[in-house]
């Protein structure tokens, strides 16, 4: 995809299984969970993903990205804790899938409580979070 230095952190926690956390998703959001499910053991069951998941970083909307947010629904989530390039449109529509969608709190200049923003924290279970 030509995009090169980008980071994304796969962690095992103890008693949830995996949880996936990118920066921004240019590789996809699927490609990436998919990519868990091959390599890791435990990647068949992802307990949460938290970062960019660049679904519709400029607020465009096809009928590819409703599949997209449609294949998320079988993977079995616990907590999806998405922020800046997933997309306001994207939220909204994992949102009224039934997603589980962590909300934020609007605070510290975020512009939204759709989704996890300034300074909210994602709780992941057993003490562990992630500060933003």
């Amino acid at each position: 995809m030509q995009v090169h230095g980008e980071n994304v952190l796969y962690a095992n926690l103890k008693n949830q299984g995996l949880t996936m956390i990118t920066g921004c998703g240019h590789g996809g959001v699927l490609n990436l969970l998919d990519y868990a499910r091959r390599t890791f053991a435990g990647g068949e069951h992802i307990h949460a993903i938290y970062g960019g998941l660049h679904l519709s970083p400029l607020e465009d909307w096809d009928k590819q990205r409703d599949d997209i947010v449609k294949a998320l629904g079988g993977y079995g989530i616990a907590k999806i804790g998405c922020n800046h390039c997933t997309g306001r449109t994207a939220v909204e529509k994992m949102l009224a899938s039934g997603l589980p969608v962590q909300r934020g709190t609007a605070r510290n200049g975020s512009q939204t409580d759709s989704f996890l923003g300034n300074g909210d924290v994602l709780e992941l279970g057993d003490e562990v979070t992630a500060k933003l």
